[in-house]
């Protein structure tokens, strides 16, 4: 299925807005009506909340499209609502206190429904899988640990993506932005939110499903602190689905970045499960530790990679496809693991490393390819105000501004007003995390500007796109339908709650349209390379519309 883009049609967040929010519809491709204003419609009696002339009709570079804005930010009346424009309608969307609410539970289930080495059977989808991968998994080579017919007891955490690997890369920034997510907002997620089989033990349902990654990556760390890389098979299961996925899947070699990610994922949860259970929390510091002490004997990052490792699995390391510059090093995750260990410890060598080198590295893109913007936002939110903190904390919330106001630039030029103009593997979760860094500008400064355009980033994700639809399945009017994921395949499912990854120039899988910007996007269930979930994309959306409640109602 292709989306074009060349209707005529009013687009926008389809699952709708708060209150207060900044409000912006775009009219697109569309010649003006006899009557040149638009009406606001409430739906539930059909009268007229607002008439507005669209703005001057403008050229998007980026799309071709001509697009003409509806501002309505002042409305502010929670109700049902739809745009008219002459002929042309938009689809239905709310004003509310909570407009969000549903999404962002089906977001969160999505995790559950991800689960990997368990009997699957949702209550509420009916989505069903016998036990899956339950024998994870054999070495792949030997180390100087383990040799290779070591057996490594690996089961559980969650499939990935639309595939079955597991990835301590991918695992441990989903969990990093979704604690420190619950950490800003603890009131927004509680126990018995998504009726999963650990609602009402008393710990919110998040926490809950996050440990399911924590433990897994637990069972990837060596004994001598080291932490190996991921799980999978030989060959892509095409057209399986988990529990018929019976190759024999292994583990691969450890790497310093992600033994660094491992130790911040594993610090951040300590603390957090501190309240609920101590006895896990200090399992999660002692690994952290334990993964610091090792990557101290290693002063150079050290990637144990063999030929054919990614034969049935993705690299995450410096690639044809992947080849930013902090690939190359690893200091971003040790920065990343000792601002973390340093705000659960309070111990002065973890500081003492962050200090000196948060001077190397900009604020960025929180990713697995460089997670140090989560280190330097916890460190900015969390440290004590001693003298040298304050100092420090100044200089990380002018990298953050200066990279905002960049985004706002970005964004100021294109008529979708996306702050993210690099449209590569997982746009979607870029777009999500611009977004983040935007409202984090908002409470630092109180600038509305920052606020306003992390607004509109999701409403991009929500609908407001070249292509009218949300890119989350099962989320607003026109949601996407055909993702790339082996077991909906298998079995013809949708899958609720599931973040795609949006448009890709390199289009890898030569399916969607390739070199388009914007453009190169296909709902297809073949496009890997456009339409696929990924658990870190969820993590990015979640932590995107809880910062925005947040602000939006305080």
């Amino acid at each position: 299925m292709n989306a074009t883009t060349a209707s005529q049609g009013i687009v926008l967040n389809q699952v709708g807005y708060l209150p207060s929010a900044a409000k912006i519809a775009l009219v697109r491709n569309a010649e003006a009506p006899a009557e040149a204003v638009a009406q606001l419609i409430n739906t539930a009696d059909d009268s007229v909340a607002l008439t507005l002339e669209p703005s001057a009709l403008a050229i998007d570079s980026a799309s071709g499209d001509g697009l003409q804005q509806l501002d309505f930010s002042g409305v502010r009346r929670s109700g049902s609502y739809r745009w008219q424009y002459g002929d042309l309608e938009s689809v239905p969307f709310t004003i509310a206190t909570n407009p969000y609410a549903a999404a962002t539970r089906l977001l969160l289930r999505s995790y559950y429904l991800q689960r990997c080495g368990i009997e699957l059977a949702d209550p509420e989808t009916g989505i069903y899988h016998p036990p899956c991968h339950r024998h994870d998994g054999r070495m792949a080579h030997s180390d100087s640990v383990n040799d290779a017919e070591w057996y490594l007891a690996a089961a559980g955490g969650w499939h990935d993506a639309g595939d079955y690997g597991k990835y301590v890369s991918t695992a441990a920034v989903t969990v990093g932005r979704l604690l420190s997510v619950y950490e800003q907002a603890p009131d927004r997620f509680w126990d018995g939110q998504l009726n999963i089989p650990e609602s009402g033990n008393g710990i919110p349902d998040l926490l809950d499903e996050m440990r399911v990654g924590l433990d897994w990556m637990l069972r990837m760390q060596r004994a001598d602190g080291a932490v190996y890389r991921k799980l999978s098979g030989t060959s892509w299961p095409i057209d399986l689905t988990p529990d018929e996925d019976t190759q024999t899947r292994y583990v691969y070699g450890i790497s310093t970045p992600e033994t660094a990610k491992f130790a911040g994922a594993m610090a951040q949860a300590s603390r957090i499960f501190q309240p609920f259970d101590e006895a896990i929390a200090q399992q999660y510091l002692a690994a952290a530790v334990k993964a610091w002490d090792f990557l101290a004997t290693q002063p150079r990052m050290l990637v144990d990679e063999h030929p054919g490792d990614n034969d049935g699995s993705g690299a995450y390391l410096f690639s044809d496809w992947d080849q930013e510059d902090t690939l190359r090093v690893d200091i971003d995750d040790r920065l990343w693991a000792a601002a973390e260990l340093f705000l659960t410890t309070g111990q002065e060598p973890y500081a003492a490393y962050f200090s000196q080198h948060v001077d190397a590295l900009p604020y960025g893109l929180f990713e697995w390819k460089d997670p140090s913007a989560l280190g330097l936002l916890d460190f900015v939110m969390q440290a004590p105000n001693d003298v040298n903190a304050t100092a420090l904390k100044e200089r990380i919330v002018e990298k953050l501004l200066t990279r905002a106001d960049r985004l706002i630039a970005i964004a100021h030029s294109n008529g979708y007003h996306l702050a993210n103009d690099c449209f590569i593997w997982g746009s979607n979760k870029m777009v999500a995390e611009e977004g983040i860094t935007l409202a984090y500008a908002y409470q630092f400064t109180g600038d509305r500007r920052y606020l306003e355009a992390a607004q509109q980033q999701l409403d991009y994700l929500l609908g407001r796109n070249p292509f009218n639809q949300t890119f989350i399945t099962a989320v607003g009017a026109h949601s996407v339908q055909h993702v790339n994921h082996l077991f909906a395949r298998a079995r013809d499912l949708l899958i609720p709650g599931l973040v795609v990854g949006g448009p890709n120039s390199d289009a890898q899988d030569e399916i969607a349209p390739k070199g388009q910007g914007i453009l190169s996007y296909l709902d297809s269930e073949k496009s890997y390379a456009t339409n696929e979930y990924a658990i870190d994309y969820n993590a990015s959306v979640i932590g995107l519309i809880t910062l925005l409640e947040s602000y939006v109602t305080s």
